[in-house]
């Protein structure tokens, strides 16, 4: 029994050591965040608003992260999406990407999200009109559909949008699309190997896959001069810091290719950002990080780009 604690002492001190530089505050408040989105009430209550907490202000830049991002990269890799299919996994707060997709000729889009948001709601309805307001000025090569009207969606078109409020690891039996998108989930999901076979399921045989992810801090830890400074903490402290939260899964960009490697698709990298080593302090790193390829360690962002193998 006192080998057994005296184990567990040191391994609580291996936890401090590794999460010595975090401050203290952010952990605690963390935590406390955590905690509170386990009791029931507090946790209808977050959902019932939306996550982001974003009302269109009239800026050109919440268009392009919000609408124009995932049309953009989507023209990029996929090019023309006239008459295609489009399956997008956890789109947000409103289906504001999914309104510009269709804008640029896809057939029909669906949303897949855990949590549905009120995507016909006044916060919604300015979303959808600034949308269609813009469009002339941001994609003038694209005539916008005259069937679509921003008033009317996206419940005016049952026929063209359609939504399932499903988690994407579990995510079956709805068909499948000529493209399956996702923009800055992939670093969310709980099970990253459920993510990718999710993805091959949906995806038809001559289909394409295209996951943006966002590797790097969220929230708090975004202020650190060291940019993953959130890695050092450990697991055990990480999971009670997130558990109810859906924060990051710290997976490496390395671990998600070979998840969707295995699920029987063929993967490349597109549009990669990475830290430069300079601002990394590798020795403070947990082992599992520190024994990982560099370059997969450093990726700050990256879109992966997926298709079944046979038709690589």
């Amino acid at each position: 029994m006192a080998a057994s604690r005296a184990g567990g002492d040191q391994q609580h001190m291996r936890w401090c050591v590794q999460a010595r530089d975090c401050a203290i505050g952010d952990v605690a408040q963390e935590l406390l965040k955590n905690l509170a989105m386990g009791m029931p009430l507090v946790r209808r209550r977050r959902l019932s608003k939306p996550r982001a907490g974003v009302r269109f202000t009239g800026q050109d830049s919440e268009l392009h992260r919000y609408a124009f991002q995932g049309l953009n990269a989507l023209r990029q890799i996929a090019g023309d999406l006239r008459g295609q299919s489009i399956c997008e996994i956890g789109p947000g707060d409103f289906l504001t990407s999914g309104m510009a997709m269709l804008a640029a000729g896809a057939g029909c889009y669906l949303a897949v999200d855990r949590f549905i948001g009120d995507y016909s709601s006044l916060a919604g309805r300015e979303w959808y009109t600034a949308v269609q307001e813009s469009w002339p000025r941001v994609y003038p090569e694209l005539p916008w559909p005259a069937w679509l009207d921003s008033a009317r969606f996206p419940e005016g078109y049952p026929e063209r949008v359609m939504a399932h409020r499903i988690s994407v690891e579990s995510a079956a039996d709805m068909g499948t699309f000529d493209i399956v998108c996702s923009f800055q989930v992939g670093e969310h999901v709980s099970d990253v190997e459920g993510f990718a076979h999710s993805t091959a399921r949906l995806l038809k045989p001559s289909g394409v896959a295209v996951h943006r992810i966002d590797f790097g801090p969220h929230g708090a830890w975004r202020s650190y001069q060291d940019p993953l400074t959130f890695l050092r903490v450990p697991d055990v402290l990480w999971r009670s810091m997130g558990s109810a939260r859906g924060i990051p899964n710290r997976r490496r960009v390395h671990e998600l290719e070979d998840a969707f490697r295995a699920a029987g698709l063929a993967v490349h990298l597109s549009g990669i950002e990475r830290y430069p080593v300079s601002n990394i302090d590798f020795g403070r790193l947990p082992s599992r990080f520190r024994e990982m390829p560099v370059e997969s360690v450093l990726t700050k962002t990256a879109v992966l780009v997926a298709k079944p193998a046979a038709v690589s």
